[in-house]
């Protein structure tokens, strides 16, 4: 299996509910509008951009961040498509450092799923680092209740008359383990390409622990798109001050 996102890069945001995606950058874009004490940002595990083009749509100097070279060469081509001048970089998050401080820090859709337990603190502590005083950092996960009874050990497809995908999970405890096969039609033929993604299951008290440990004075945590967390809750978002 190839590393994450290296099938996926150029198709990923075909596969998005553009519907339920306008909706979620919009809710990134009004928590920094209404929390960011200035302009400047990093959008972190960006990805190809998608809340990075948002964020600079809005107005904000923001940065985009990821691992993947794949994802980072797609996320430039949608810029230049879309006559946006973003900087990008390839970084491990968790190592995160640059000369200047900035305002807010994101990190949408996940990110923080793909890094381990014994490594998040490592990343919050680069985080906090990097933020000016009372700047902020907003992320969400995916909680243990979705990565135990949604994701894993589950079989997840989808067809396309030029694109396919089948993802198959495995719960493994502390962590998901998913396997993607993806078919995309070039000609006559269609080509396979696999892939393979972890993530970890963390729980809202260690997140809350850890963001706290390293120096964040406020953290406030929500269900997705700022409603009440339940037992069922499958996606939260927390927003930490430094």
């Amino acid at each position: 299996m190839n590393e994450a996102y290296s099938a996926l890069s150029d198709v990923y945001e075909r596969l998005m509910d553009g519907e339920a995606y306008k909706a979620w950058a919009t809710r990134v874009v009004s928590v920094i509008d209404e929390n960011s004490p200035g302009v400047l940002g990093y959008d972190l595990a960006c990805g190809s951009g998608y809340f990075t083009r948002a964020l600079k749509k809005a107005g904000y100097d923001v940065i985009g961040v990821d691992s993947s070279a794949q994802m980072l060469t797609e996320a430039v081509r949608l810029c230049r498509q879309q006559s946006l001048n973003i900087e990008f970089l390839r970084q491990d998050m968790t190592c995160l450092k640059s000369f200047n401080k900035v305002d807010f820090l994101t990190v949408i859709n996940d990110g923080v799923n793909y890094v381990a337990p014994d490594k998040l603190k490592k990343g919050f502590a680069a985080f906090y680092k990097q933020l000016k005083v009372g700047g902020i950092l907003f992320f969400d996960f995916s909680t243990p209740y979705k990565l135990k009874n949604i994701i894993g050990d589950n079989v997840f497809c989808e067809d396309y008359d030029d694109l396919s995908y089948i993802w198959f999970n495995k719960f493994l405890g502390d962590s998901v383990q998913m396997d993607l096969s993806v078919f995309k039609k070039q000609g006559e033929f269609y080509v396979k390409k696999e892939e393979t993604h972890l993530q970890y299951v963390h729980s809202l008290d260690f997140i809350v622990g850890s963001l706290k440990a390293v120096g964040f004075k406020s953290v406030t945590a929500n269900a997705f798109m700022g409603g009440a967390i339940q037992k069922d809750t499958q996606r939260i978002e927390i927003l930490a001050v430094k």
